[in-house]
């Protein structure tokens, strides 16, 4: 395949990873978060795999197995810190593994801080955690021409604040309705 052939299908896989990550703030359970955050990892480590962004590549395809780990884990009612670890560990080799100057640690600061709250499997955490997640990402996609990803994390910012805000309003509904009767 040409470049330019390349190049659309990785934008192509990207447009699946917007859908996925539009999707994943706005679950309710820490189950349902994991298993749409394993689905985005797969189509964004080819996304970036295609572009030659390996330093996001090698962090989304650890975060495939990361989300099966955590998945499994949580399944069984229990969280190791060994994977917490494990996988922090593995985050900041690949940074140094696939280093093509200081932005390669962007993705994988980016992915400790999604590793801590999909460790947690706690939907509000992971909410607020998205906020420095995109603004490193963001400033990773920009630098690696993912025009996709730019408007994946923009898109991931405002799904992210929606649901904040609706949760918020859902809760002071909730307590209203609740002092009331």
């Amino acid at each position: 395949l040409r470049n330019g052939a390349v190049f659309m299908i990785a934008m192509l896989i990207g447009i699946l990873g917007i859908t996925a990550n539009c999707v994943i703030y706005q679950q309710k359970n820490g189950k349902n978060l994991l298993l749409w955050k394993l689905i985005s990892d797969i189509l964004w480590f080819f996304h970036y795999l295609f572009l030659g962004a390996y330093s996001g590549s090698a962090v989304a395809l650890i975060g495939v197995f990361r989300e099966l780990v955590f998945y499994k884990e949580n399944q069984k009612g229990r969280k190791s810190l060994f994977y917490l670890l494990f996988f922090i560990s593995i985050t900041v080799f690949s940074a140094i593994f696939t280093w093509k100057g200081v932005i390669s640690i962007f993705p994988a600061i980016a992915s400790i801080i999604s590793i801590i709250g999909f460790w947690k499997a706690n939907p509000e955490l992971s909410r607020v955690l998205a906020f420095p997640v995109s603004g490193l990402m963001l400033t990773y996609d920009l630098c690696c021409d993912s025009y996709v990803g730019i408007v994946n994390e923009v898109l991931t910012l405002f799904a992210t604040t929606f649901a904040i805000i609706y949760n918020l309003y859902k809760r002071k509904v909730d307590k209203n309705e609740n002092r009331c009767c």
